[in-house]
């Protein structure tokens, strides 16, 4: 008795689901009505409540697609999706494809209108009369509107809907039978096929018949074959237990299934089928793994990090979405197409320059890191680092998810004191406030008092810690030139001191420098020295500024990006700005030539090329820095131990050091580098600073003639001269030990030396003339001649 009420039960549900598709789709002949003349009104109530819940503006909906990362030049780095899916149009999927799932799934798929009237008798007979398993009467159209239900219920994050649209309940099923109507009637055959291949799923993590022939076979959807379309058929109804690659067998029967469908309906001959169930499915298979993630992209373009501040980009930019779920849900299934601003042979020559000094697997565990950024654009060239890619937190120490080159909101570390490479940045501001290269000044001083260095934009106008002492660099009668060339610690302090220490700041914040950990930078005299903690992005990116002539331009890693219809997404503004006066930064590039043609920067110098640059080494050697550029790339190098404040000393890579400085360790980084990557490029050289920069404007030279030494010396200095003493001269006008004379005077250029002549009072009295000589005596006289006796003439014999 309970069987035959349990059978019931299933027949008048099943005759309610068959009477209101029925009348659905306008099915009703006479021939069908008499058999259902005796189901209640109650079944047609329910059918028509359930009609009542079919939107009016029923759609397809957008099917999530994977993103794709492409290097400059066009190279897949990797892609990002939560559904392995490439949604391609009906003519490029292959004619077999089609046919086979058609002949498999749903044979009177071409003739019906939604529906299988049918096939639903069929299942409903098998289901009413049977306690065997239920035999489903979905039609593609049917399959397609279930899985659009669950992908919309996925997009908008509801589950229970999600769960709803695989409900196996008859309510359900009516429901999906009237939108399948609705569907076929809006969209037609072809649209309604197309849809279907595009977002039924092809095994555990493939969707559509495109990601699983590349998955599968290794070809596009419109290059399957028979008996590769077969096989990717059989799919379908159980994704994990059909799938070939790990369920070979069951697939097999599945597919040969298929096979014997085309061949019944038509669709292969005899011999088709014959040669395609001849083969065993794991011998068709060529499975190609597809790349996704940043670790994908970490070999073999060692671009993890690189692929890691890129999503971070579009994860913390407004212009991929007003909220982070959305901009996630736009890079996972949107189907982008993300051109990278990567040039993969500088990333390669990044990589090898690094592992050449510091060896990925070196003992040592330092660190070393590069990035180079294209002056005028900002687009990052190169970012690499002497550890490999690995998402989440590894205890393997050559593995790591931080990036060392980036501030911490994009994937980075807390950052690293840049040492001596700060000073280009007093150097510009030395420049900026109107003092020049070549100008003299007094660099010996190495101790100062508490706040002694001004500072406008705080309160009391001064800052200044404890007193403080300079180690190093101690001069006098030192320029710019040469304490750049010697990073000479006490000059550049005594440069700071005579500058506004909000005026550096506000100089190279202009130029994008932040501390890694997002604040701004910390206003103190010490920050000459490199004491805020930065990013070598920040680094290259600053510099970039130099050999741009004072343009900056905020780093960007992304060159453009396309949805998958060809429409442009538009990007977020990074526009660049006159950070300083041209031949203000020419006249930092100038200094900074002169310090690797002839200063600490000699490691890095490329034959035949102008190379500018600047070696920094923290307190205790605890980094070491190089930050350079040519006029077509920029790059910032930084050594030292992630995590750890310990000295760069012992055994690292190849060498041992005593003490490992920017130049010995850093710079000889950047010409591996910068060498082959500028190799074939136009060996540009950087303009000349004007005379103004190099030598200063000339000003008036106070006239202190008659003035005390002390009095004449306190007033040219004030006026910015140097003054030095020669011997002194007399002067009848200018009282003793007064200044008599100097040179020059009128105008010279600032620093100028000026020569001071002290009085030495009135000329003395000259010595009276000596008297005159005594007249010279007077000679004897001289006798006359004696004459000359005349000769007797012989007479003749």
């Amino acid at each position: 008795m309970k069987k035959i009420l349990k059978l019931g039960g299933k027949w008048l549900a099943g005759m309610t689901a068959f009477v209101v598709v029925s009348v659905c789709c306008g099915a009703l002949a006479s021939g069908l009505v008499l058999p259902f003349a005796l189901v209640s009104s109650a079944v047609v109530d329910t059918g028509q409540t359930v009609l009542e819940q079919v939107p009016d503006d029923l759609q397809l909906p957008e099917l999530s697609e994977k993103s794709y990362l492409l290097a400059a030049d066009g190279t897949l780095l990797t892609t990002f999706y939560s559904q392995n899916r490439v949604v391609v149009s009906l003519d490029q999927i292959s004619q077999p494809m089609r046919d086979a799932v058609v002949a498999l799934e749903d044979r009177r798929f071409w003739e019906h209108s939604g529906v299988d009237i049918l096939g639903m008798a069929r299942a409903f007979v098998n289901n009413s009369t049977s306690d065997g398993p239920t035999q489903g009467a979905s039609t593609l159209t049917q399959q397609l509107v279930r899985n659009s239900l669950i992908e919309k219920a996925v997009l908008a994050n509801d589950y229970e809907a999600a769960a709803d649209a695989v409900d196996f309940s008859y309510t359900r099923k009516l429901r999906e039978a009237k939108m399948a109507v609705a569907i076929e009637e809006k969209y037609g055959k072809e649209k309604v096929l197309e849809g279907y291949l595009n977002i039924a799923q092809f095994g555990p993590s493939q969707y559509g018949v495109e990601a699983a022939a590349t998955y599968y076979f290794g070809v596009h959807a419109k290059d399957l074959t028979i008996v590769q379309a077969a096989t990717i058929a059989a799919i379908t109804q159980e994704p994990n237990g059909k799938d070939p690659e790990h369920n070979a067998e069951r697939n097999q029967g599945r597919r040969d299934d298929a096979l014997d469908a085309m061949l019944r309906d038509g669709y292969i001959t005899k011999a088709e089928h014959d040669e395609a169930v001849a083969l065993d499915v794991a011998d068709t298979l060529n499975l190609t793994e597809p790349k996704s993630g940043c670790e994908a992209a970490d070999d073999p373009f060692h671009a993890g990090f690189f692929c890691d501040y890129v999503v971070a980009e579009i994860r913390n930019s407004e212009a991929f979405g007003q909220t982070a779920a959305e901009r996630e849900a736009l890079l996972s299934r949107g189907g982008l197409t993300i051109t990278t601003s990567i040039d993969l042979s500088a990333q390669n020559n990044a990589w090898n320059a690094l592992n050449a000094q510091v060896p990925v697997d070196d003992p040592s565990g330092v660190g070393h890191a590069l990035t180079a950024v294209e002056p005028g654009t900002g687009r990052i060239i190169a970012m690499s680092q002497n550890r490999y890619f690995k998402s989440g937190t590894t205890e393997d120490p050559l593995y790591t998810s931080i990036n060392y080159n980036v501030n911490r909101i994009y994937g980075g570390s807390s950052g690293f004191q840049p040492g001596s490479t700060f000073k280009p940045f007093i150097l510009a501001a030395w420049l900026e406030a109107g003092h020049a290269l070549q100008e003299p000044f007094d660099g010996s001083k190495t101790t100062y008092k508490p706040a002694y260095f001004k500072a406008s934009c705080v309160d009391g106008g001064r800052v200044g810690q404890a007193q403080w002492s300079v180690n190093g660099g101690a001069a006098k009668g030192v320029n710019a030139y040469r304490a750049t060339a010697g990073s000479m610690n006490a000059s550049f302090v005594a440069m700071e001191y005579k500058l506004d220490l909000c005026d550096v700041r506000n100089l190279a914040e202009r130029m994008g420098m932040t501390r890694a950990d997002g604040d701004p930078l910390e206003l103190s005299p010490s920050m000459v020295l490199g004491t805020n903690e930065v990013s070598p992005l920040s680094m290259a990116a600053a510099y970039a500024t130099f050999a741009s002539g004072g343009i900056y331009c905020p780093p960007t890693a992304i060159d453009g990006v396309t949805r998958s219809d060809g429409t442009e997404l538009e990007l977020p503004e990074h526009p660049c700005t006159q950070a300083m006066a041209k031949g203000v930064a020419d006249g930092v590039s100038a200094a900074l030539l002169n310090a690797v043609q002839g200063g600490t920067g000699t490691a890095a110098r490329i034959s035949g090329r102008a190379v500018a640059g600047k070696t920094g080494t923290t307190d205790k050697a605890k980094a070491a820095w190089f930050c350079g550029y040519t006029r077509q790339l920029a790059a910032a190098i930084w050594t030292g131990y992630p995590g750890a404040s310990k000295i760069l000393s012992g055994r690292i890579g190849s060498q041992t050091y005593g003490e490992a400085f920017g130049g010995t360790i850093a710079a000889p980084t950047f010409a591996r580098f910068m060498g082959p990557t500028m190799e074939g490029k136009e060996k540009l050289t950087f303009d000349r600073p004007p005379s103004s920069i190099e030598r200063g404007r000339a000003i008036p030279v106070p006239s202190v003639i008659g003035m005390t030494k002390d009095k004449a010396q306190k007033t040219l200095e004030e006026a910015g001269f140097q003054v030095t003493f020669d011997d002194g001269g007399y002067s009848d006008t200018v009282p003793k030990g007064a200044v008599a004379a100097q040179n020059p005077s009128g105008s010279a250029y600032p620093g100028t030396e000026v020569t001071l002549t002290l009085s030495l009072g009135p000329a003395p009295a000259p010595p009276p003339p000596p008297p005159p000589p005594p007249p010279p005596p007077t000679p004897p006289p001289t006798p006359p001649p004696t004459p000359t006796p005349t000769p007797t003439p012989t007479p003749p014999a």
